[in-house]
């Protein structure tokens, strides 16, 4: 029994030094690791990185993952590290809307802000609110959609119209995966905010799971966000301009605020200004020749004067 004992001692000693058991990560590297893989879930989601399938999960993954960061960094107006530094972390965890910011139309758009080129083919857009969230009144609810979409209503030729029959635009409050797929299911308070889908679509939907407020108290604003998931309804992308609406992630606005340039520029491109600004009357030929002729005889009589 003794010479066994010896024995499998033995054993055990020389597998040991074949085979080195190898330590269990420390707490630092494996939070980095989690971090990782967490940025690599959240580039992949919001089109910043290519879908990692079992064939290719190996490859090329930290090249993938630095040129997915860096294009982070710079389309949020951040320092372009290439790393996964503490900034570019905390900026990953800030609420923001569910659309990915590239798709394969725009992954390598130079302008500020994007649209991919779905619009609607008509002036009057018609709305209606069919789920509603408890946390406001329903009449203030539809008050700020109505005020949302104003916002656009100011800078194009559309108008939007609340309806009671089948509407272009859907728009409801919702949990969790709420028949969108999982992977625009929503993820409880913070984080993504809000999503919808451009047209001929439409829908957009919102967290219930969010603290929804209407211009004051302390939650997030249904107007700011609504606004911006319109313009994604309408047809635009986000932008990279960080001080416009249609920037991914969400800023809470300033009593009486407006539309970015950026955003008037973008839904511009897509349905042109308003009629009145169109039509907005001309100078007359009358006029304009009365002051070409002022001008002329001004000039006539410093000439002479000269001579």
């Amino acid at each position: 029994m003794k010479l066994l004992f010896v024995v499998n001692a033995l054993l055990l000693l020389e597998i040991s030094k074949a085979a080195p058991i190898r330590p269990f990560p420390d707490e630092t590297s494996l939070e980095e690791a989690i971090q990782a893989k967490n940025a690599d879930v959240f580039f992949m989601r919001f089109g910043y990185m290519k879908n990692i399938t079992t064939r290719t999960r190996h490859v090329n993954k930290a090249v993938d993952r630095t040129e997915a960061i860096r294009k982070f960094q710079q389309f949020n107006g951040m320092n372009i590290t290439g790393e996964l530094d503490q900034e570019t972390i905390e900026k990953i965890k800030q609420p923001r809307c569910g659309v990915a910011d590239f798709n394969e139309s725009s992954r390598d758009r130079p302008l500020h802000f994007n649209a991919p080129g779905y619009k609607w083919s008509k002036r009057r857009i018609t709305w209606k609110l069919t789920g509603y969230t408890n946390q406001l009144p329903n009449s203030t609810q539809k008050s700020a959609f109505e005020s949302a979409l104003k916002k656009w209503s100011d800078v194009t030729p559309l108008t939007f119209e609340n309806t009671d029959s089948f509407p272009d635009i859907e728009i409801l409050f919702a949990r969790g995966n709420h028949g969108d797929g999982m992977y625009n299911a929503f993820d409880g308070p913070g984080r993504v905010l809000a999503h919808a889908f451009y047209p001929t679509d439409g829908d957009t939907h919102f967290d219930e799971d969010e603290t929804w407020i209407f211009r004051s108290g302390t939650g997030t604003d249904l107007e700011v966000v609504a606004a911006h998931e319109f313009g994604h309804a309408l047809g635009l992308g986000h932008s990279q301009n960080t001080a416009s609406l249609m920037a991914p992630f969400y800023k809470r606005m300033d009593q009486g605020w407006q539309l970015h340039q950026d955003d008037i520029t973008g839904i511009q491109s897509l349905y042109g200004a308003p009629e009145d600004q169109l039509s907005a009357p001309l100078p007359s030929l009358s006029n304009t020749l009365s002051g070409i002729n002022l001008n002329l005889f001004i000039i006539s009589s410093i000439l002479l004067q000269l001579l």
